[in-house]
């Protein structure tokens, strides 16, 4: 799969997310669910309007919030709508160590690790804003048949 070359080391598909605040957002995700900061945006008053974060080779984008103009659609946090209309499913090494840490830092799980009938142990979690983050650690091969 090939790559812009504006972002290196980033896979050619990134889910962009919105929040209210993003310098929380990657506060948040760093403390909680272990990505490490690649950028954030600053203007010159030192507020956050755009960030990534990866995780590995995953890279998550992220901007704040707006209110819709003559060409787009208002950006929302899910914390604004609440609603979620989105998520991100991410493989990590250890599921239940994540798990534990997210915890601790304060994420709120909505489902605790399990095995699924796919192959994968999940849980998922929502950060302060309320997006929806699934963390999965392959566990068994099944036969696309049985899927």
């Amino acid at each position: 799969m090939s790559q812009h070359p504006s972002v290196s080391g980033a896979t050619a598909c990134s889910p962009y997310l919105f929040y209210d605040d993003v310098a929380a957002a990657v506060a948040f995700l760093t403390h909680a669910f272990g990505f490490a900061e690649r950028f954030v945006d600053r203007d010159d008053r030192g507020h956050a309007h755009h960030a990534q974060v990866a995780h590995g080779a995953a890279v998550v984008m992220m901007g704040e919030s707006y209110p819709a103009t003559d060409k787009f659609k208002a950006r929302k946090s899910p914390r604004s709508i609440d609603a979620v209309h989105a998520g991100v499913y991410l493989f990590v090494d250890d599921v239940d160590a994540h798990a534990r840490r997210a915890r601790e830092a304060g994420a709120e799980i909505l489902m605790e690790p399990a095995d699924m009938h796919w192959g994968d142990r999940l849980y998922c979690a929502a950060d302060p804003e309320g997006q929806m983050w699934m963390f999965a650690t392959p566990v068994r091969k099944v036969p696309d048949d049985q899927r």
